[in-house]
């Protein structure tokens, strides 16, 4: 009984190296921008760009997420280390292996200790049917910290295939939303370009019966010429954001088109919630803390050489010259062996493995410390960002008013003969210019809406199961 206990004790062994805990990092009590007063909160699934409240949106967000090469590359990383890990736990259990085999030998006459009392020579069957058994004992914990290490790594695999989904859906909604701002340009710029070939054939007509010089001509042409040109610089931009969606849905470029919609934007107005939140919300920076959590366990992977590696071997089966008498239980065959390994000199490469993997564990802590920094740097960011492109809209919303007002008193007191048609131009132009700022603040409002969701880490809660992440076929 004595033995048996000590036989588990010593199976059970102890394991070296330091427990791991979480880095401690700084972590403000609240966020210092302003944020929106809102009852609305973070949606809890993956589909966060549903508050946005877009069929069209969400239709290309289901197609990225099916079809993305991005996310299909993170789900084979993924498996790669889920492989991995199943393969350094394995060292956990006994290795088990058959090795039968069957010769013939035939011995010299005169050879030495033959057993050949007739000083002939002697020629006879052997077949063996073994199975062979191998077994470290993990006394130190190598094994086990093995384990947590390739553990703790498949964890971050699956953190990074979170922060692939995010961006990807981030990256079709930054680009889709682009593309809707350009249809709004477009639609401003067109509706522009009708008003100004009206006032360039108004003032094309005087000039022919002499009532204006050939300079009032030249400057309607040159604003209807302009904006035409705008036009086509806006088709540029749309087919590059059209071409970039395509990308991230997987589909090529031939064939795929968006419809023009000039619908004002839903910017949903999205809480911060507390600054603590993001060490769980935040994929990337999940993902780099279980790196730590790997590279911590690395350190008792390096500090267990040190020690003797204990191992049992052995065999058990048949073995006899006649196939007919192999299997009869007199002629059974074992043998149990215990061995043991212990290091004496190694020129310093122990020691030198065991400062390599603590630089490395000091090396991860500092890139979870960076992600958490970052992290909350992308927040305050989008918060200010959203802040000031608010007051920005407010205000773009009277100038948009007044420039229009200004642009009908011009026309109308350049038909009176009371200014001259410069004046018209400079009207019209600055109206023109203040009617694509609002559209441009529109479409900023919705990307930054867009990219403070993905600072706070999407609709991802901690604990999400792996499974509901990869791509549905």
């Amino acid at each position: 009984m004595t033995a048996l206990s000590a036989s588990g004790l010593l199976l059970s062994g102890c394991t070296v190296g330091p427990n791991y805990v979480r880095p401690a990092v700084p972590t403000p009590p609240a966020f210092q921008e302003p944020a929106t007063t809102s009852n609305a909160t973070l949606p809890s699934s993956a589909a966060w760009w549903e508050v946005f409240r877009d069929p069209k949106l969400n239709e290309l967000e289901v197609q990225a997420e099916k079809a993305n090469r991005d996310i299909g590359i993170a789900v084979a990383h993924v498996d790669q280390a889920d492989a991995a890990r199943r393969s350094v736990r394995s060292n956990l259990y006994p290795t088990v292996a058959a090795q039968p085999s069957v010769s013939r030998t035939r011995e010299a006459q005169q050879r030495p200790n033959n057993g050949n009392t007739y000083g002939q020579a002697s020629t006879y069957n052997d077949l063996l049917l073994p199975l062979t058994m191998s077994y470290e004992i993990d006394v130190w914990g190598r094994v086990r910290r093995m384990v947590q290490s390739a553990t703790a790594a498949e964890q971050a695999s699956q953190n990074d295939l979170r922060f692939v989904k995010l961006t990807v859906a981030a990256s079709v909604a930054t680009d889709y939303y682009m593309l809707r701002e350009t249809d709004s340009e477009v639609v401003i710029l067109q509706e522009t370009e009708k008003d100004l070939q009206r006032g360039y054939n108004i003032t094309d007509d005087q000039f022919r019966h002499g009532l204006i010089s050939e300079l009032a001509v030249k400057q309607a042409q040159t604003l209807l010429e302009q904006t035409r040109a705008q036009i086509e610089g806006l088709h540029i931009q749309r087919d590059q954001s059209e071409h970039a969606i395509a990308v991230l849905t997987g589909q090529t470029v031939e064939g795929f088109h968006i419809s023009p919609d000039v619908q004002s934007v839903n910017v949903p107005r999205i809480p911060p919630g507390l600054p603590s939140d993001l060490l769980e919300r935040r994929p990337d920076v999940a993902s780099a803390e279980r790196l730590a959590a790997s590279a911590s366990a690395q350190i008792g992977v390096a500090k267990a050489a040190y020690y003797p590696q204990f191992s049992l071997t052995g065999f058990a089966g048949y073995e006899s010259s006649n196939p007919a008498s192999l299997l009869n239980w007199q002629n059974t065959i074992a043998s149990l062996m215990g061995s043991a390994v212990a290091p004496i000199f190694t020129g310093g490469r122990l020691r030198a493995n065991v400062d390599q993997a603590q630089a490395a564990y000091r090396q991860a802590v500092l890139q979870y410390e960076k992600s958490v920094l970052v992290a909350y740097g992308d927040v305050e960011d989008q918060l200010a960002s959203i802040h000031y492109l608010a007051r920005q809209s407010q205000a773009e919303a009277s100038a948009v008013a007044d420039a229009k007002r200004a642009a009908d008193i011009a026309l109308n007191q350049y038909q009176a003969g009371l200014v001259s048609y410069l004046d018209v131009v400079v009207a019209q132009q600055t109206l023109l210019t203040n009617e694509q700022t609002a559209a441009q603040v529109n479409g900023a409002q919705a990307v930054s809406t867009v990219a403070l969701i993905r600072a706070l880490g999407g609709g991802w809660q901690s604990g999400t199961d792996i499974t509901a992440l990869k791509p549905h076929s």
